[in-house]
């Protein structure tokens, strides 16, 4: 959390365009009436594993640049904006999924170390608290699992993302309707093995949602 002093000598400016910053998020109004506006994503592809799923923008320009900024550069005040964008997919979903608990795919050791929050967490919570639902970690990431940003190629990202996660302990999901958040899908590898790890332990019904998607992802 940033302090008033800090403010006061680093006045808060706009991840994107660097413009000052009047209010509490990492973007300024036009940056992010713009991205609303020009980055909506039209639905995300099918996850095996999961009943359905959505996005709420196209993971390129400035959109892009707004979650590199967030992930390497400590920006996690995206969260909660991007948080925003997920509870608003999910608010439209919600009558028919009638989920019981938020979830979310957990990071790396490192990448926490690194950035000090996960960014799909901070997303998940920020969409539970706004749809009045339970976030709850289900998932956990095995100790010395590589980073699907080392896979080379879509088979690599299969099979690391299939050997990469594991049961909570102590979770009890068995009959709950899940859904399951994540910051960015690009193949699906992560999602689906994770989504797997979920109907294991007893999930009812798994949907996925994320930020962004890589846009040769779209529903067909």
């Amino acid at each position: 959390m940033r302090s008033r002093l800090m403010d006061l000598l680093f006045p808060p400016r706009c991840v994107l365009c660097r413009h000052g910053l009047t209010g509490k998020g990492p973007l300024c109004p036009d940056c992010a009436a713009d991205i609303r506006q020009s980055y909506r994503a039209q639905g995300a592809r099918p996850v095996e594993g999961c009943k359905d799923t959505d996005a709420a923008l196209l993971y390129r320009g400035k959109v892009r640049r707004a979650l590199v900024a967030c992930k390497f550069q400590d920006k996690p005040t995206l969260g909660a904006w991007g948080g925003g964008m997920v509870a608003a997919c999910l608010l439209r979903h919600q009558p028919d999924w009638k989920p019981d608990l938020v979830t979310f795919v957990p990071t790396t050791l490192g990448h926490w170390w690194k950035r000090g929050f996960n960014l799909s967490r901070l997303l998940a919570r920020e969409a539970a608290k706004r749809c009045g639902l339970p976030c709850v970690p289900t998932l956990r990431r095995r100790w010395f699992a590589r980073s699907q940003l080392r896979m080379q190629g879509e088979a690599a990202r299969w099979h690391n993302a299939a050997h990469t996660y594991s049961p909570g302990k102590h979770v009890q999901i068995a009959g709950k309707r899940v859904v399951l958040v994540d910051d960015i899908l690009t193949s699906g590898a992560t999602a689906a093995a994770c989504a797997a790890l979920l109907r294991q332990m007893g999930a009812a019904e798994v949907y996925f949602l994320c930020l962004a998607k890589t846009p040769s992802h779209a529903k067909k």
